[in-house]
């Protein structure tokens, strides 16, 4: 009882702590563009102070980077690094994402190997069933030799659901073809512009890419933690990208082109079309059902009533791109959440639509 009540009364100001220990430059919330994540360590260490019911008095000497060799300290750093992804219980240190907390010294030439080799004289007579102590030791060498900790919040990788979600918010943004989508979800993804454009959407929403200063190598680095790739960071990655920043006057060209020759096959190779064919896959066509006021007729004897009836998609000639109607029926094909499209054909008035009928 007394480790409880000391836990809810410490907790409870740990914000104002924080927020107080954040340098200058630092934001302590974050309103981060499109779908990106971003954490900071101090963040992950009060989520999991939360979780496991740390009393709060320990904050103090955590934020010193005073990490003690008891049991709960431990367990406690397993936690931030599942919260940060830097660690996994199967396959221990996350390196592609540990590696983004800590800043080196740039005239230190040795920190990799100093860390390398405490982890090797860690780990080699740790016990493999005590994922607190693994987690422990191992975050203990880079704390120690890798550099100093990064008080800022951290581009936090997503899942594959997020990833997923994130497709099909730029499905529905760009109001992507129906034929389109059936190819997609078949795994055939036609070089249109409609799939160049989606790609662009799908790396603007997941944060590697920006629209002012291109692709975010450390960010697809990290990104691709599961299968690191030194690709991403070589300098010839960066010569090429930087070649065609700007070169076809069209930025979704310039992303397809970018995907297509330098980066698609780097970390997870493609994995953006297996992210894109499972978010096409889930994707249904919208059918508004159009209900029109009832009709009723009143005489002597009968009351008629006209049944509810859905509109008919309408063929390719009757549909009219400039007044975004049907000519034989007048209505436009706008639904609840602003599609411009017939619900049924997924006929588009987007300006690449008229490729596709």
């Amino acid at each position: 009882m007394q480790r409880r009540n000391a836990s809810g009364g410490g907790v409870a100001v740990l914000l104002t702590a924080i927020m107080a220990l954040l340098p200058t430059g630092c934001d302590a919330l974050l309103d981060v563009p499109h779908l990106t994540l971003s954490k900071s360590f101090s963040r992950a260490l009060q989520d999991c102070m939360e979780y496991l019911q740390v009393p709060g008095y320990r904050y103090a000497e955590y934020a010193a980077n005073s990490f003690p060799d008891d049991p709960e300290t431990k367990c406690m750093l397993r936690c931030v690094g599942l919260n940060l992804r830097w660690w996994n219980d199967t396959t221990g240190m996350q390196t592609a994402v540990i590696e983004g907390f800590f800043h080196p010294d740039p005239l230190d030439e040795l920190y990799e190997n100093r860390t390398a080799e405490c982890l090797r004289k860690e780990l080699s007579h740790a016990d493999t069933t005590d994922c607190c102590c693994l987690a422990y030791d191992s975050f203990r060498c880079y704390l120690q030799h890798y550099g100093n900790l990064v008080p800022c919040a951290r581009f936090y990788p997503e899942d594959e659901t997020r990833f997923v979600r994130a497709a099909q918010d730029c499905i529905e943004f760009l109001q992507i073809p129906h034929k389109l989508l059936k190819s997609y979800s078949a795994g055939s993804f036609p070089d249109a512009p409609e799939t160049r454009c989606l790609l662009r959407c799908f790396f603007l929403r997941t944060g590697v890419f920006h629209v002012d200063t291109g692709f975010d190598v450390e960010r697809l680095y990290t990104r691709d933690y599961e299968q690191p790739d030194e690709r991403y960071l070589a300098p010839e990655t960066e010569a090429r990208l930087h070649k065609l920043r700007g070169s076809t006057g069209d930025q979704c060209t310039e992303v397809y082109l970018a995907y297509r020759d330098v980066l698609g096959e780097l970390g997870r190779a493609y994995y953006e079309y297996d992210v894109l064919q499972a978010a096409a896959a889930k994707m249904t066509v919208c059918e508004v059902a159009v209900e029109p006021p009832a009709m009723t007729t009143t005489t002597t004897t009968t009351t008629t009533t006209t049944p509810t009836t859905t509109t008919a998609c309408p063929s390719t000639t009757e549909f009219n791109y400039k007044e975004l109607n049907c000519q034989n029926c007048g209505r436009l094909f706008i639904s609840n959440n602003g599609r411009v499209s017939c619900c049924r054909c997924m006929k588009s008035s987007t300006p690449f639509g008229k490729f596709f009928f």
